[in-house]
């Protein structure tokens, strides 16, 4: 298990959002921005919070807002970038487009997380890496593989020590839900979202 203290949290809200049209972390998720509901519950669980993008327009959400260190590579770069900034042991990656992101999610992966490894979770059919734990100790390996062009975060994890929070167990798969076009927006506010 891995202390709140040892924990900073990262939004990556730096992606291109083709297939949304328009900033997914801004675009209004029952009534409100997407990232808000994230946000929300990170200041629930007092979990200092960070977000990775180049839009200003984030800063309004009272967070320190980082751009890229080495931009265009992806949700990697990213990492790379919460890596860089974090003072933290462990940094938590959460994705912006992830509104039913709850707090019994969080604490169940903080409770999992080990010193020195990944803590990632899965619905069992895939794994999701940008609801997992990484720790600050993997920066160079990360900076590698971006010299590398080796920019998938899945092939990234396997190779690394880490372990696996099923979510099914728990029964709450919801969470990794990742909303990338408005028809999925549509049908995710059509649906009730545990938020503790």
């Amino acid at each position: 298990m891995i202390n709140k203290a040892a924990i900073e949290v990262f939004i990556l809200a730096g992606g291109k959002s083709r297939r949304m049209g328009t900033d997914k972390g801004l675009v209004k998720f029952k009534g409100n921005p997407m990232i808000s509901h994230i946000i929300e519950i990170l200041d629930k669980l007092n979990l200092k919070t960070s977000i990775v993008s180049s839009n200003e327009e984030y800063l309004k959400f009272g967070k320190p807002v980082y751009k890229d260190v080495i931009s265009n590579k992806g949700p990697l770069g990213g990492l790379y970038t919460a890596l860089e900034y974090s003072q933290a042991p462990m940094v938590l990656l959460l994705a912006c487009d992830m509104p039913s992101i709850n707090r019994k999610g969080i604490q169940s992966l903080m409770t999992v997380a080990e010193p020195g490894k990944i803590a990632i979770a899965t619905d069992r059919t895939q794994i999701s890496p940008l609801f997992a734990c990484y720790p600050r100790s993997l920066k160079d390996k990360v900076a590698n593989a971006l010299l590398a062009d080796e920019l998938k975060l899945q092939d990234f994890i396997s190779k690394q020590s880490h372990v696996v929070l099923d979510l099914n167990s728990l029964g709450n798969t919801e969470i990794l839900q990742n909303l990338n076009t408005i028809e999925e927006l549509k049908a995710a506010e059509s649906m009730g979202n545990a938020d503790d």
